[in-house]
């Protein structure tokens, strides 16, 4: 949390920083290609509400904010029309901006650049513009010096937007004609219903692994290639945070051909196992959770800045007296809080994800409730005691349930059992407000000690041991 506040004080500077410095992303150099494309843009209208700022980037330690030259929309048109050429069987669209967000995050060694575009795409057909669909795309890099990567970021999300535009035309005409002026205050989600419920929240999850975010939302990953999952140990430079993750395993998907488990895998959005799903941040794979119509996930805190601060402070005092070799040994009252589990929420719109409850999260004083209940025919007698951040809150046999209630919206809640295997496996997660969590406990022999189940399925499986108790 600290980062994160950090990250708003940089941003409430941000109208300071224009006016010192601006970054202007240079798109000449970039190269754009959208295979099978049938579109030719005609133009980029700036439809976002307000005119926010594109984002803030980081030069010689300060701040500058990102602008185009010419202005989102102008510069944008020019460059897709430089890009893509007119060809005879196009259709002409305009493309309507809702979100553009470049964004850095300053961290040790290395830095993350990333972006998030969102737009409504309509047709101009001779009466007007009709709207399409909405295409999104997000995109991410790590490394150092990341600032120059925001122009390949912009490139590589207006071609992943164009390249969503398939099969929608035969319905265009059937809706109602704007003039170009009425775009940026168009709200065409009710026409065709661009914020319905996406398959992955409807249907069971498959297994495969998600090449891309469209994948995920559509419950479509990649068939095609075979994995396995992968068990990784994972080392954490902060005592709080080692103590924090102690028993919550780690896999990562690894590519399968034959008796060979070692095959390189492409670049992954995230992966299912046929049971959970997994999203990408940073290096790791983490498991998500339903919350409402979307998904948080539990991830690390980034690099603590206040800790580094004071011990970059606590090593300049010890220079000053025992010399450079003797900073080594410096050390800081200011906990380190680098790694610790912290929320995250995933943007169904564009696949980005950020820190959850952010600004954008309605708050809510709803107390989740979570079910934890041990199928009838559970093999082995002994009971697994539950806990909850380390503290047992009871313990079941087979055929009982219990209730755990979390009024803590947004913070991650640690759950461990303990006498289901030597390993007592535990998990990070935070828990749905909007419906009830039902989480099954297997056997230890099963693949999954413990699932998560769909509510009307967890509701079913509690009504009969309420009947087998009676």
């Amino acid at each position: 949390m600290k980062t994160v506040l950090l990250a708003v004080l940089l941003l409430a500077g941000a109208g300071r920083a224009a006016r010192a410095q601006t970054y202007y992303p240079d798109l000449t150099s970039q190269t754009l290609n959208v295979p099978g494309r049938a579109v030719w843009v005609e133009q980029v209208v700036d439809g976002r509400v307000g005119n926010p700022p594109i984002g803030i980037a980081y030069r010689a330690g300060k701040s500058a904010a990102i602008e185009f030259r010419q202005g989102v929309g102008p510069e944008l048109t020019a460059f897709l029309q430089s890009q893509l050429p007119r060809q005879p069987f196009d259709h002409p669209v305009v493309l309507c901006l809702r979100r553009l967000q470049l964004s850095e995050t300053l961290g040790g060694t290395q830095e993350q650049a990333t972006a998030e575009l969102a737009a409504d795409v309509y047709e101009h057909l001779p009466d007007g513009y009709h709207f399409v669909q909405a295409v999104a795309a997000q995109a991410s890099t790590l490394g150092r010096e990341v600032t120059h990567r925001h122009a390949e970021h912009v490139t590589q999300m207006l071609g992943h937007c164009l390249g969503q535009l398939t099969g929608a035309w035969p319905a265009v005409t059937a809706r109602p004609a704007r003039t170009l002026t009425e775009l940026p205050a168009d709200q065409p989600a009710a026409l065709v219903g661009r914020r319905a419920v996406p398959a992955v929240l409807r249907e069971p999850l498959r297994r495969g692994l998600y090449l891309r975010f469209d994948q995920f939302l559509a419950n479509r990953p990649d068939t095609a290639l075979a994995f396995s999952l992968d068990t990784l140990r994972r080392h954490y430079r902060s005592r709080l945070a080692t103590v924090q993750w102690l028993g919550v395993a780690r896999v990562q998907p690894k590519g399968r051909l034959g008796i060979d488990h070692n095959v390189p895998l492409p670049e992954l959005w995230g992966f299912c196992d046929g049971q959970q799903a997994f999203v990408k941040y940073g290096k790791e794979y983490f498991p998500l959770m339903r919350q409402g119509n979307s998904f948080t996930f539990v991830g690390e805190t980034p690099l603590d800045q206040l800790h580094e601060a004071a011990l970059a402070q606590a090593q300049g005092r010890t220079s000053m007296i025992a010399g450079v070799a003797g900073a080594a040994l410096a050390r800081t009252n200011v906990p380190d809080h680098t790694g610790e589990p912290l929320a995250y929420g995933l943007d169904m719109s564009t696949g980005a994800t950020s820190p959850y409850p952010s600004l954008r999260t309605p708050l809510r004083s709803d107390t989740a409730f979570v079910y934890i209940y041990r199928p009838a025919h559970s093999a082995g007698a002994e009971a697994v005691k539950v806990l909850v951040n380390s503290q047992e809150v009871g313990a079941l046999r087979a055929g009982q349930y219990l209730e755990v209630p979390w009024a803590r919206f947004g913070k991650p809640m640690q759950l461990c059992l303990y006498g289901m295997a030597a390993a007592n496996p535990c998990q990070q997660v935070v828990p749905n407000t909007v419906q009830l969590n039902y989480l099954k406990i297997n056997s230890p022999k099963d693949a999954h000690p413990w699932q998560w189940m769909p509510p009307a399925q967890g509701s079913a499986d509690l009504d009969e041991l309420d009947k087998r108790g009676k």
